[in-house]
């Protein structure tokens, strides 16, 4: 299957069922800190859902293109990037990304969105990717600016989170 070393420590590999402990333990070990920002943490409880999420990943990605892969850093699993959605009409890709917390601070999640970003326009030949990043999560928008992208505005109360409005900061980057 799939596996892009992004650099000498970090590599992307498309989720499979056989991650499926890996990515709980490193999910569970990380649910406070995801929980601010991410909504499906409640659905994904116990291994047996992990492993339907990663079968639900693995049929996006037959059916449309859309994967999502786990980040590992030297070898453990330290965070997940993909595409949540791609309009193959308009030819924009929405990813995501997470990083467990204690990986933060290294460049991670920028190195691998760089090289989602590379997959979306050599392989995939897209027009410009759009991230929705929550406008208080200040980690998360620090990728996207890091990477060249454009602030294109703000969607006010974008997502209802735990018995909140979240507003997302609207970043793009086109294919020069």
């Amino acid at each position: 299957m799939f596996s892009h070393r992004v650099d000498e420590s970090v590599v992307l590999r498309l989720l499979q069922d056989r991650h499926a402990e890996e990515l709980f333990a490193v999910t569970e070990r990380n649910r406070a800190h995801l929980r601010r920002w991410l909504p499906w943490l409640d659905e994904i409880t116990d291994v047996q859902q992990t492993r339907q999420y990663i079968a639900n990943c693995l049929k996006a990605f037959t059916e449309s293109g859309v994967f999502v892969c786990g980040i590992w850093e030297n070898d453990v699993l330290c965070g997940a990037i993909g595409y949540n959605y791609i309009n193959w009409e308009t030819r924009i890709a929405y990813p995501g990304y997470w990083i467990a917390e204690d990986a933060q601070g290294r460049g991670i999640a920028t190195r691998s969105c760089r090289a989602l970003i590379q997959h979306a326009f050599e392989e995939y030949r897209l027009d410009c990717i759009t991230l929705h990043v929550a406008t208080e999560n200040y980690q998360s928008q620090a990728v996207p600016e890091r990477l060249g992208f454009y602030e294109d505005g703000i969607h006010r109360n974008a997502e209802w989170l735990y018995h909140r409005f979240v507003d997302h900061t609207i970043y793009r980057l086109k294919r020069s």
